[in-house]
């Protein structure tokens, strides 16, 4: 007994000698790496290079702090771009616009990162030289598909998946496809008839959102596996919707730089995680089983994304067959099918909220809209469906509405890119006009600030204003925009979103069916009466009730409350 007490009494200060080693060596670590950040900074202002205020102990996290002292707690980040723009003179001494590149150091809750606001210079690392994609993506993306899917991998894998799939998005696939997009957009307008006043009055407050997101996620998910949720018509939703609703969250979970905190996921939020994919397994490898029993799908004009992938499940392993196809197959096929749903119905359902509000606050804009429906559809709203169902081509004979849509993402970007440059060493941006001033990315992670970016003054006239017409100038009008990369919204180069046409086909369709049957607007005071104590009248953003939230991609205020009437067509002279 006497010889235990006295090994345990010996163990006992080596193991805490141990941990107190380990501990120093933590924090040694942890300061060298904020040293290292500040000391980037430093070089950058030794160099002459314009860089926001800096604080040796802060870095720039006092500038973060500002942004959040005068905005909504719920704010997205990517708003951080337009307020640094707005506030330039402010932190820029002398400059009356940004510099196309401003370095963030973000040291301890970030990595440092380069605001990339020139068109021009984001070109150089997502065209040019395409990097790869931050480790901020890779850690977004983990919950969901554990890093299977083509938009967190990189390399041969991803250029493998992506040729895979490019042929669904094609849009001569998307166009053997309408009739489904169309019957799905129907239900959708029979949802605000059912919701709408009539004899010119205003039907009860409700979140527009709530039913763009139903109608996106009825869209993308019949792309995908040709399966038919009806969400749209439910009373609550099926167990895939909220299965990928609840891995949303867990995927915001990571560290969010609005909000100045960082969160870390608990063991309990890790077996959510688990249930949710399973969750969303048993729904989805059915319908690849499917697929797998049956050649019927190769025989079809239009193609879902699970129909293309089955050509190539005995291309990775010529050992395996349709019959006994490879679990690693299945797999990447299943998390790419859930990077596919999450980010084809998100993005989609929120620009359909934003166009409609510019819609609203345009009723000059909008009776263009209206006036080409006329003119292209003929001049009853009802047959528009039927219309587009036997002649698809029409769809893309609206150059107009086509404009209000570029125009809507441009002043509202939804998504933005942030890529690794460490393994490019000595990688540096120019700018036109900047020369010899390089932007040297040795330690910053170039984050395209598509917000700051679309609006930049020297290459978009007006810039914060709505104008549809900017899309149908020719070159030598005053409206006409030069540089095609100034426009990001779905990002630049090889790694764009391949679901862009998709979306751009939804987005037309939803525009045809309900700029001439419906007037939609924001309906706050209701919304605010309805919520009672816990209505946020006091949250405003540039004047607005309705701006950008969200912890990863943008949603709408609130899920944007809107009231519905009917209207009382009237055709264009």
């Amino acid at each position: 007994m006497g010889l235990h007490n006295t090994t345990g009494d010996a163990v006992r200060p080596l193991l805490l000698r141990s941990l107190l080693i380990l501990l120093i060596i933590v924090l040694v670590r942890f300061f060298y790496r904020g040293y290292v950040a500040r000391g980037r900074v430093r070089s950058l202002i030794a160099q002459g290079i314009p860089v926001l205020p800096h604080s040796l102990l802060f870095g720039h996290l006092p500038i973060l702090a500002s942004f959040r002292a005068v905005h909504p707690p719920d704010v997205n980040i990517y708003m951080f771009h337009r307020w640094l723009a707005a506030n330039s003179r402010k932190y820029f001494p002398g400059r009356d616009r940004v510099p196309p590149v401003v370095y963030l150091d973000l040291w301890p809750l970030s990595s440092s990162l380069a605001a990339v606001f020139d068109p021009v210079a984001a070109s150089q690392f997502t065209q040019s030289k395409s990097l790869p994609k931050d480790h901020l993506m890779a850690e977004y993306m983990m919950p969901l598909t554990g890093n299977l899917d083509m938009v967190s991998s990189e390399g041969q894998l991803w250029k493998t998946w992506r040729s895979r799939f490019n042929p669904s998005f094609s849009p001569r696939n998307l166009t053997a496809l309408l009739p489904e997009i169309i019957e799905e957009a129907l239900v959708f307008v029979n949802g605000l008839k059912d919701l709408a006043g009539t004899d010119g009055n205003w039907g009860p407050v409700f979140q527009l959102e709530e039913k763009t997101i139903n109608l996106t996620f009825d869209v993308i998910v019949r792309a995908s596996i040709d399966l038919r949720l009806r969400e749209q018509s439910r009373k609550s939703s099926s167990p895939l919707k909220a299965a990928l609703l609840k891995q949303t969250k867990m995927m915001g979970m990571v560290t969010d730089v609005a909000r100045m905190l960082p969160l870390v996921r608990m063991p309990w939020h890790h077996a959510a995680i688990r249930r949710n994919n399973e969750d969303m397994r048993k729904v989805l490898l059915p319908q690849i089983e499917s697929k797998l029993r049956s050649d019927a799908s190769t025989n079809q004009q239009k193609k879902t994304i699970v129909d293309v992938a089955m050509k190539y499940v005995d291309k990775d392993d010529p050992s395996v067959s349709k019959e006994k196809p490879d679990a690693v197959f299945v797999d990447r096929l299943i998390a790419n099918l859930k990077a596919f749903i999450f980010a084809g119905h998100d993005t989609t359902s929120s620009t359909i909220c934003f166009m409609v509000k510019l819609m609203q606050d345009h009723p000059e804009k909008l009776a263009k809209v209206r006036a080409e429906h006329d003119s292209v559809l003929g001049p009853d709203p009802e047959k528009a469906a039927e219309i587009l169902t036997t002649s698809p081509h029409l769809l893309y004979s609206l150059p107009y509405t086509l404009g209000v849509i570029k125009e809507t993402l441009r002043l509202y970007p939804l998504a933005a890119t942030v890529r690794d440059s460490k393994t490019v060493s000595g990688f540096a941006l120019t700018v036109p006009g900047s020369l010899p001033t390089t932007y040297p990315l040795d330690g910053f992670g170039p984050w395209l600030a598509v917000h700051g970016l679309q609006r930049n003054p020297d290459y978009w006239p007006r810039p914060n204003e709505f104008l549809p017409e900017r899309w149908l100038a020719v070159e030598g009008d005053s409206l006409y925009v030069a540089t095609k990369e100034a426009w990001a919204a779905f990002s630049l180069g090889p790694r764009n979103c391949i679901g862009m046409e998709l979306a751009m086909i939804e987005l037309r369709l939803v525009s045809v069916l309900i700029a001439r049957t419906f007037d939609i607007e924001e309906a706050w005071a209701e919304w605010d009466e309805k919520q009672g104590s816990k209505a946020t009248p006091t949250h405003i953003v540039n004047g607005e009730r309705l701006y950008e939230i969200g912890s990863g991609t943008v949603h709408p205020k609130d899920g944007m409350p809107v009231h519905v009437r009917l209207r009382a067509h009237k055709p264009a002279p």
